[in-house]
């Protein structure tokens, strides 16, 4: 059960604001406040739009991105002005939101726009660029999902990805038989591979959360060599 708090510090309003509209007070509310409301919500399309009529007397009219909803202006502004790469993802390491220098560190995309998807992505190509894969990348990521699972066995996102990632890789099922659990160190230092240069670049990953959000990691892709980090 979601708090009146929560909600109002999910959709970006006041406590009693959102106490307004939970009790059906009358106002004039914004397509954009109900399109956060649903998504925090995680309602279907059809509740959604029985929300908006109830709410304000119509339908919506474009469809809810609900990729980056509840992520506050400032967060938004944090990632960007990072000169390295930055990105908010959340318990199953879906990408809600990254900046410019992630664009450009990973110019092809990320699978899906999933962290996970893009670290077993059948493409080796792509894998490769991931210094010492098995024993850094892959390993530890499989360990800190079960972990994720252990914390959240109803989130059906993450459940889906997991599947979807031992469907794919035969390395991912031998790394899941071996029941490893992690959580992710702060300021754990990995190599990776630019499609721009030759040599690996040494990161250093640091993630934070909202207060009001600890659901979302803020994770920065810092390099431990300055120059390095350039733009």
């Amino acid at each position: 059960m979601v708090s009146q708090e929560e909600m109002a510090q999910l959709t970006g309003v006041s406590s009693v604001w959102y106490g307004k509209f939970e009790r059906g007070g009358a106002a004039q509310y914004s397509e954009d406040f109900l399109n956060r409301v649903s998504c925090a919500l995680r309602l279907d399309e059809a509740e959604r739009k029985l929300l908006f009529l109830h709410a304000v007397g119509w339908e919506p009219t474009s469809p809810a991105n609900c990729r980056d909803a509840g992520i506050a202006d400032g967060v938004r502004r944090l990632l960007e002005l990072q000169p390295w790469p930055a990105y908010a993802s959340d318990t199953a390491w879906d990408v809600i939101y990254h900046n410019r220098a992630f664009s450009e560190w990973f110019p092809f995309g990320v699978a899906e726009q999933n962290i996970a998807k893009e670290v077993f992505a059948p493409d080796t190509g792509r894998r490769i660029r991931f210094h010492n894969w098995e024993q850094d990348w892959a390993g530890p990521m499989l360990a800190q999902m079960r972990m994720a699972q252990a914390r959240h066995p109803e989130n059906t996102r993450l459940n889906t990805v997991v599947e979807e990632i031992l469907d794919t890789s035969e390395c991912a099922r031998r790394l899941w038989r071996q029941h490893r659990v992690a959580e992710h160190a702060d300021g754990n230092r990995r190599d990776l591979f630019r499609v721009d240069q030759e040599t690996p670049t040494t990161i250093e990953i640091v993630m934070t959360s909202p207060l009001g959000n600890g659901d979302l990691r803020l994770v920065s892709l810092i390099p431990v060599r300055p120059d390095e980090g350039s733009r």
